[in-house]
Parts: C-alpha cells; structure tokens; sequence
C-alpha cells in the first residue's frame, strides 16, 4: 500500500478510536490535527506535535523493514526518528502489518 493511503488510514481510526496504545506501552490521546500534524497528549508528559511528514518517514521505514512493527519504539531511531518514536510507533499500529 502507498505511504499516503496508510496515512489516511491512521488519521481515520485515529480519530475514531480517539486514542492508540499498543499493549505493553503508553497510551496517546488525539485531541485534534492542524493542516500538517496531529497533536497528541502523551500518557506520562505535555501534548505532543506529530507532524505528518515524520509520520510519513517512520511509515516509510515499516515499509524498509517490517520488524519495525514488532520491534518497538527504538527501533525507529535508526532512521532518524527521535524524542517522537514512541507516539509514532504506537500510530504505526492504526494501519495492519499487513498494510505495510
């Protein structure tokens, strides 16, 4: 599936589920998106700006290497994503493994 069409798909059940968490890990709120991110409130600290286009890299990256999914947050510091890997691995999870 395209990056962009996975997206979609996490801004759609993102906004109807209202949060993602996956199990084991914290828990991230969605309290609303401005034309380029979604803003976030985190579990344990301040709500939090993802923007899409870091999205779009740690989607890119699942698609690199699909033990990403799996893997955890850390997993996603070797492209570069940082201090956000967490929220975005959860959101990772909104798309199937499958979808990647």
């Amino acid at each position: 599936m395209e990056a962009l069409m996975i997206l979609e798909t996490i801004q759609r059940e993102l906004k109807a589920n209202g949060y993602v968490q996956v199990s084991g890990y914290n828990r991230f709120g969605y309290i609303g998106e401005t034309p380029k991110a979604f803003v976030i409130s985190r579990e344990t600290g301040k709500d939090t700006r993802i923007p899409f286009s870091k999205l779009l890299e740690g989607i890119e990256a699942v698609q690199d290497d699909i033990n990403i999914y799996d893997g955890g947050p850390g997993k996603l510091r070797a492209y570069g994503i940082t201090h956000i890997n967490s929220p975005i691995w959860a959101l990772l999870h909104l798309a199937r493994k499958s979808d990647y």
